[in-house]
């Protein structure tokens, strides 16, 4: 499950910084910010409290499932490369350590959107 949670995670911060215009409609940031506040610690609730955020938004759920799918897809394409003369994987990167995708998250939402006022 933490797997997974880490992906969601990593995912939405991917989301956030490269598709800004998504959270740009109808005020999605303010949104995204007040609800953002009440993030719990762990990497299984904070991906829960993402998801739920996603949930009233039909376009960033997809957005974000399509992002999971393109990041996942790259991650098992370098796990299957190689190095040269070897038979040994690339391992992937490891993921991040515990409580560092909440603080994470939340500077990369204040980061993509360091011009915008509440």
């Amino acid at each position: 499950m933490l797997e997974d949670s880490l992906k969601n995670i990593n995912a939405f911060i991917h989301l956030i910084k490269n598709q800004q215009s998504l959270l740009l409609n109808e005020n999605r940031h303010e949104d995204l910010k007040e609800a953002s506040a009440n993030f719990r610690e762990t990497e299984d609730e904070l991906a829960d409290d993402l998801i739920a955020w996603c949930t009233k938004y039909t376009d960033i759920k997809q957005a974000l499932r399509q992002t999971r799918k393109e990041l996942s897809s790259g991650e098992t394409q370098s796990t299957e490369d190689r190095f040269p003369g070897t038979t040994k994987p690339i391992a992937p990167p490891p993921p991040p350590p515990p409580k560092v995708s909440r603080e994470t998250l939340l500077n990369a939402i204040q980061e993509s959107f360091p011009n915008q006022s509440k």
